[in-house]
């Protein structure tokens, strides 16, 4: 039987029967309560027993005439609207769910049931363990279709501890890319999942052995390519922003270049669409943009602020190789840019300089438009107040300074989190300390003497104000001077309560390996963005790379049964995934996709004074808890979602 329906409002529109073929004619009318207004989404299911398939179909005034519901259109529907499903109902905010259909169509065609092109083509297809990944979880569903048992099976592996059992097909894959590493890791024979994808192995290629998790990562370089070259959109994309629809702003550190050309500083700011396809006009270009680094804002009126790092290969500086140091290297280090939502600059030719700009990292807007800037050049902080650069002010941060005899920076700010009163939490990565900055001026450094905070990169607050930091225990950022890293023996997370009681380190788990970015999701759970592994220095061609992977821990919100505070989620291996470089900056969006930025290739470190940087980003669907965009502030949630709520 198939039907089709608007299961936001769990309102079926029509039943039928399929042929002894599979095949299937729907006739509906619209019911007048789901006013084309609404947008109402439509989805197809089809049931047989314990066993079902479905696809999403889209919204909007007219349907296609022709649609098609297999295995792969389940796993698409099921992964993208995982956050959204709940036992028979699919339910959430409005721009998160009418974004997963398009994300599902990245995946399957709803109207062939084939495979989609931008799973099928480069730079996924057979150039990452994505497509076969998305087969397996196509064969689990074809087990269950031949066989009821295997349904059961299913819904016994994805029922979580301590929550109702799963008694949907759709609802089993919603929890396979929620909970997406089952126990007992890299055992096959504990991971029924895999062994279901055994049973009927009708989609190719498909996994042989068992991955460290069924979450799908889909890599995009703005186009069907993977090779860098001096044709492509991006080239060591370091961090986003999402606006409130769930587009993407994404900036970027060089001019694309072929790997082993030189790479001068970037010029340009991308925008996507919420499903990972280039925004129509992107990319945008002057307001002074020079080699943004980590910073990307939107502020409250969904203008985009962006931190002119100016990064640069040293044959870029004036044509020598290496640069003459004292010559003037041609990308400026001080000032941000402004562009309107439309992707026009609005800062002038060399952006805005006022408050002492240099070497701009971290660039965040608080939810009164305050703009606030670390300085990794000076040691300080600047505050463009309400966004207007004539009122712009510089902070100098405690201990600041130069080395003796060097130009290098002493503290190297770099991240920077807004807690619930607006101040600003700023990691020192080479001072190896957290300051607070309130927008009178007053700078407290954080008692952090109970814990070893070790080279701290980013840092984000929860919606309770507690603060995460990731400690990276080995990046020295490149800020004036060069590459320098260090051991990279123990990364760890450490969690400030908002309280103010004592810190709290958790060290070596969930697949920790060079802590960069994290980001927090709607249930206060926290997501860790690893830099790839080391060696950073004294690597080789011959240089084995492991796969890079994304780490996943307990925050101060709801957690899975039996775990608690900083206890890891992911396995001790991360989520890890060959579509992952090293990656810097990542964001979570209203569907729950986790967008994740491969700022350097796995090899950067040997091209690091010519063109390290990567070409690409990824989209894993639904794996986080949606949040509310832009992220300005805490975070905030949608809040539990049921079939009237949306």
């Amino acid at each position: 039987m198939s039907y089709a329906g608007d299961i936001r409002h769990g309102k079926t529109i029509a039943t039928t029967h399929t042929d002894q073929y599979g095949k299937f004619r729907l006739k509906y009318r619209q019911p007048y309560v789901l006013s084309r207004r609404l947008k109402p989404l439509y989805f197809v299911i089809a049931e047989k027993g314990p066993a079902m398939l479905a696809s999403a179909i889209g919204n909007g005034r007219k349907l296609p005439k022709h649609i098609a519901v297999n295995e792969r259109t389940t796993v698409a529907t099921a992964t993208s609207f995982a956050q959204f499903i709940h036992g028979r109902n699919i339910a959430g905010n409005t721009y998160g769910l009418l974004n997963a259909v398009r994300m599902a169509a990245n995946m399957a065609n709803p109207l062939t049931g084939n495979l989609a092109s931008v799973l099928a083509n480069e730079p996924n297809g057979t150039y990452t363990a994505t497509l076969k990944t998305f087969n397996s979880l196509a064969n689990v569903v074809a087990s269950c279709v031949a066989d009821a048992g295997n349904c059961l099976a299913l819904f016994d592996a994805t029922s979580p501890e301590g929550e109702p059992p799963v008694q949907t097909v759709l609802q089993a894959l919603a929890n396979a890319t929620k909970y997406p590493s089952y126990p007992n890791y890299p055992h096959d024979v504990d991971d029924p999942l895999f062994l279901l994808s055994l049973a009927s192995p009708i989609y190719q290629p498909a996994l042989l052995e068992r991955p460290t998790n069924w979450l799908l990562f889909l890599k995009f370089t703005g186009g069907q390519y993977s090779e860098q070259d001096s044709s492509n959109l991006m080239n060591g994309p370091g961090n986003v922003a999402i606006d409130k629809k769930g587009s993407a702003w994404i900036l970027d550190n060089y001019e694309p270049e072929a790997s082993d050309e030189t790479a001068c500083t970037g010029l340009r700011l991308l925008k996507f669409l919420p499903w990972g396809e280039t925004y129509p006009g992107s990319p945008y270009f002057g307001g002074g943009l020079s080699g943004a680094g980590f910073g990307i804002t939107l502020d409250p009126r969904g203008h985009i602020w962006v931190g002119n790092f100016g990064f640069e290969a040293e044959g870029c500086a004036d044509g020598t190789v290496p640069p003459d140091p004292r010559k003037k290297i041609p990308a400026t280090h001080n000032s941000v840019s402004l562009f309107h939502p439309s992707g026009i600059p609005l800062s002038p030719f060399r952006g805005f300089t006022q408050g002492k700009i240099s070497w701009p990292q971290g660039t965040v807007s608080d939810k009164k438009g305050n703009i606030w800037i670390a300085n990794c050049g000076n040691d300080s902080v600047t505050i463009i107040p309400r966004g207007n650069p004539a009122l712009a002010r510089n902070i100098p941060l405690p201990g600041g300074g130069t080395e003796p005899d060097s130009d290098s920076p002493l503290l190297k700010p770099f991240a920077i989190a807004i807690d619930p009163y607006g101040r600003a939490w700023v990691t020192g990565n080479k001072g190896q300390e957290i300051y607070i900055v309130s927008f009178d001026g007053t700078v407290e450094t954080v008692d952090s003497s109970d814990v070893s905070l070790s080279w701290p990169m980013g840092i984000s607050g929860d919606s309770q104000g507690n603060m995460w930091v990731s400690s990276s225990d080995t990046v020295n950022i490149v800020c004036i001077d060069g590459l320098s890293s260090q051991g990279a023996e123990n990364p760890s997370i450490v969690f400030y309560p908002a309280n103010g009681a004592t810190p709290r380190q958790f060290q070596k788990t969930g697949g920790l390996t060079i802590p960069w970015g994290n980001a927090i999701d709607g249930d206060d759970t926290l997501w860790v963005f690893n830099f790839g592994r080391a060696p950073m220095e004294d690597a080789n061609e011959n240089q084995v790379w492991p796969e890079t992977g994304i780490s996943r821990f307990c925050g101060a919100g709801r957690c899975p049964h039996g775990l608690q505070l900083g206890d890891p989620i992911s396995p001790d291996t991360g989520y890890t995934s060959d579509a992952l470089e090293r990656v810097t900056g990542g964001a979570i969006d209203p569907s729950g996709n986790i967008w994740l930025l491969n700022n350097w290739r796995k090899d950067g470190p040997l091209y690091y004074s010519v063109n390290p940087g990567g070409n690409s980003f990824v989209i894993i669907p639904g794996a986080a808890k949606p949040v509310k965009t832009p992220l300005i502030g805490p975070p905030r949630s949608f809040g539990e979602t049921h079939p009237d709520n949306h």
